[in-house]
C-alpha cells in the first residue's frame, strides 16, 4: 500500500508539474505532457508490431509461393519431388493467406466490466475524449457495444447479424438507436468512430462495454463470445460500494478460462469521497486492501506488488468533462465540481499510461506471438523439405554423373571402334570391288571368246536390205548382249553373292558388338540385315558399243594377198571403221558373221 501511495504522490508531484497549493493547476504542463505521451504512446509498440509482422508475412507469402511454383515447375519425369509434397507446398499457400487475413483484422482489444452504472460507458468515453457511448441517467447498456475506429470523417454502427450500416450524427441519435432495439444481452452492436477523432482508435484500440455482470447468470457465453481475445479487462467499481460476489464471480471464469488475464481495477466515482475528506483515506485503505487481494489472493493474476500498479482511483465523469473543455481550448480544471480533481484527474492518466503499457504489450504477445511462432515453423518446415529435396538433388546429380562419365566414355570408345571397322570395311569393300573386277573382266573375257556360239544362235534371217540390215544388227546386239548377261549371272551372281553376304554378316557383327546386348533387350532393338538376296545386274550396252560399226557388203576377192593380210592381223579399216566382210560366191552369200564379232570384240576390250 505504501509503495501505491509514494506512486501516486511521485506521479502528482513530480511528472505534472503541479504546484503545492491544491487550487492551482498547470495547464500547459498537461498539454505538453499529453503531447509528449501521444508522441511515445506505448500503443506505437503494438502498431510498429503489427505492420513489421504483416511485412514479414508479405515476404513469407512471396517466398511460399515462389517455392510452390519451382518445385510444381519441375519436369515431371525427374523424381525429386513427389505429390505429397507438392500439395503440402501448396497447403502453405493457403495458411500463410489466412494468417495474413487475420492480422490485418488484428487489434487490441479493452472489455470492460462491472455492475449496471458503475460508469463503464463514462470511463470509455473519458479515454476517448469524446461522449460516444450514451451515459448518464436512464442511459444503461443493455448489450454489448463495441466501438472500434474507421477511416473518414462518418460515424455509423452496425447491428449484429447485419452488414447495413446505420449513420451517427451525435450521441442522442447512438442512444436512441440503442433504447429502440430490442437486443439481447450477449448481442454485439458495433460502432464505428473516426480515428481521426481518438489517438486511441487510431492506434488499433478496440473498447467493449458490457451490460452490467448483475443483469444476467450466462456468463460464460458472455466469456466465449466476446473475452477470449481480450488483451485486457477493466473491472469497473463503484468507490461509494464496496466490490460485489457478482463482480468477483465474473472474473473467477474468466480466470479460469484465461491464463492469468490482465485486469485493472477502477474505482470510479471517487469524486463522492470529496464531501467527506476525514474518512476518504481510511475508506481508500479499505478498498485498496479489496482490490489488492482479489488480484494477487483469490485470482492470482498478479503479485501484490504488481496489483498495486492495477488499482486506480479515478472519477470518468470528471476528466471527460475536463477534456472536453480542454478540446475546446479551456482549462481543464473548469470541468472540476469538487476538491481533490487535479489528484484524480492525474491518477486517470497514469492509469491510461499504464494500461497503454499493458495492453500493448498483451496484445503484441497473444497477437502476435502464436503467428510468429506459425510464420517460423512454416518457415523451418519448408527449409527443412527444401534441404531434403536439395540432398535428393545431390543425390541424383551425382548418380547422373557417373552415369554421363560412363556413357561419355563408352560414345568416345564407341566412335573410335565405329571408325576402326568403317576403315575396315571401306578396305574391304574396296578388295571385294577389286576382285569383283578381276572375276568380271576374267568372265568376260572367256564370254567374248564365245561369241560365236551367241551368233549362231540367232535366229533372225540376214537380208542386205539396207532398213532390214538395221533391224537385224539391233536384233543381234540384244541377243548378244542377253546371252552375255545371262551368262556372267549364272557363271558370277552366286559366288559375287556369297562373299557379299558373308561381308554383311561381319559388318552387322562387328557393329552388334558396338551396342551391349542388354541395351539391345532393354530397348527391344536390333541391327537388321538386308532381307532381299542379293541381286548382280550387267550393263553391257551392246548397242552403244557397236555404234561405230560399219558393214561393208561389196564383193571382194577374199583370196588375194591384201585381204589375207588384213583378215589374219584382225585390222580391217574402211574410211578409218573397222568393217565387217561378208563373201559372195556365184550369188550366194557365206555368213562369217560370228568371226567378225570375234574379232571385233578381241579389238575393243584388248583382250588378244
Amino acid at each position: 500500500m505504501s509503495a501505491y501511495l509514494n506512486r501516486a504522490v511521485s506521479m502528482v508531484a513530480g511528472n505534472t508539474g503541479m504546484a503545492s497549493s491544491s487550487s492551482s493547476f498547470d495547464t500547459n504542463s498537461i498539454s505538453e505532457n499529453r503531447s509528449f505521451a501521444n508522441d511515445k504512446s506505448p500503443l506505437q509498440i503494438f502498431v510498429k508490431a503489427k505492420k513489421r509482422i504483416n511485412d514479414i508475412y508479405d515476404e513469407i507469402n512471396e517466398y511460399v509461393i515462389e517455392t510452390f511454383h519451382f518445385v510444381n515447375d519441375l519436369p515431371h519425369d525427374i523424381d525429386i519431388v513427389d505429390k505429397a509434397e507438392k500439395e503440402l507446398f501448396e497447403s502453405y499457400i493457403f495458411k500463410v493467406s489466412a494468417i495474413r487475413e487475420v492480422l490485418h483484422r488484428d487489434h487490441m482489444k479493452v472489455a470492460f466490466f462491472g455492475r449496471t452504472s458503475n460508469g463503464k460507458s463514462s470511463v470509455i468515453n473519458a479515454m476517448l475524449k469524446d461522449k460516444i457511448l450514451p451515459s448518464g441517467i436512464g442511459h444503461t447498456t443493455n448489450c454489448f457495444c463495441q466501438v472500434e475506429g474507421v477511416d473518414g470523417e462518418d460515424a455509423y454502427l452496425v447491428k449484429e447479424g447485419s452488414d447495413e450500416k446505420l449513420n451517427v450524427v451525435n450521441i442522442k441519435q447512438l442512444a436512441n438507436a440503442l433504447c429502440q432495439e430490442k437486443l439481447s444481452e450477449s448481442s454485439l452492436v458495433r460502432i464505428f468512430w473516426p480515428r481521426e477523432r481518438c489517438h486511441l482508435l487510431r492506434d488499433d484500440v478496440v473498447f467493449v462495454d458490457s451490460p452490467g455482470v448483475d443483469v444476467s447468470a450466462n456468463l460464460d457465453d458472455w466469456i466465449d463470445n466476446h473475452c477470449l481475445d481480450a488483451d485486457v479487462f477493466v473491472l469497473v467499481l463503484n468507490a461509494e460500494s464496496t466490490m460485489t460476489l457478482a463482480e468477483k464471480s465474473f472474473f473467477h471464469t474468466v480466470s479460469k478460462k484465461l491464463s492469468k488475464p490482465n485486469v485493472f481495477v477502477l474505482n470510479n466515482r471517487w469524486d463522492a469521497a470529496a464531501d467527506e475528506m476525514e474518512f476518504q483515506d481510511s475508506v481508500r485503505t479499505q478498498h485498496l486492501e479489496r482490490c489488492l487481494d482479489f488480484l494477487s489472493k483469490e485470482l492470482k493474476v498478479c503479485s501484490e506488488k504488481e496489483a498495486a500498479e492495477r488499482v486506480f482511483f479515478v472519477s470518468a465523469k470528471e476528466t471527460l468533462n475536463a477534456r472536453i473543455f480542454e478540446s475546446k481550448g479551456q482549462p481543464p480544471h473548469l470541468g472540476a465540481i469538487t476538491d481533490g480533481f487535479q489528484t484524480r484527474y492525474f491518477e486517470f492518466l497514469d492509469f491510461e499510461r499504464k494500461f497503454e503499457e499493458c495492453i500493448s504489450k498483451s496484445a503484441v504477445k497473444t497477437k502476435f506471438e502464436q503467428h510468429s511462432s506459425r510464420g517460423r515453423n512454416i518457415g523451418n518446415d519448408m527449409h527443412l523439405m527444401l534441404e531434403n529435396i536439395y540432398d535428393r538433388s545431390n543425390v541424383m546429380k551425382k548418380e547422373k554423373g557417373g552415369v554421363k562419365k560412363k556413357l561419355t566414355d563408352r560414345i568416345q570408345s564407341t566412335e573410335s571402334n565405329l571408325m576402326q571397322i568403317t576403315r575396315e570395311m571401306k578396305q574391304k569393300i574396296h578388295n571385294m570391288v577389286e576382285e569383283v573386277e578381276k572375276k568380271v573382266s576374267t568372265a568376260l573375257n572367256e564370254e567374248i571368246w564365245r561369241l560365236g556360239v551367241l551368233v549362231d544362235e540367232f535366229s533372225m534371217p540376214f537380208h542386205s536390205e539396207p532398213l532390214v540390215l538395221n533391224i537385224y544388227k539391233k536384233e543381234l546386239n540384244a541377243h548378244v548382249e542377253a546371252g552375255l548377261g545371262s551368262n556372267l549371272r549364272a557363271r558370277l551372281s552366286i559366288a559375287l553373292a556369297t562373299n557379299i553376304e558373308s561381308a554383311q554378316c561381319e559388318m552387322t557383327d562387328r557393329m552388334h558388338s558396338l551396342i551391349s546386348s542388354e541395351t539391345i533387350i532393354t530397348q527391344n532393338k536390333q541391327i537388321l540385315t538386308r532381307s532381299q538376296p542379293f541381286e548382280m545386274l550387267y550393263s553391257l550396252n551392246c548397242q552403244n558399243l557397236c555404234s561405230d560399226f560399219q558393214e561393208n557388203l561389196d564383193f571382194k576377192f577374199s583370196w588375194g594377198i591384201t585381204s589375207m593380210i588384213n583378215r589374219f592381223t584382225g585390222k580391217m579399216k574402211t574410211n578409218g571403221k573397222q568393217s565387217l566382210t561378208v563373201i559372195h560366191r556365184q550369188g550366194n552369200a557365206v555368213n562369217y558373221t560370228s568371226f567378225f564379232f570375234v574379232i571385233y570384240f578381241l579389238e575393243l576390250f584388248s583382250l588378244d
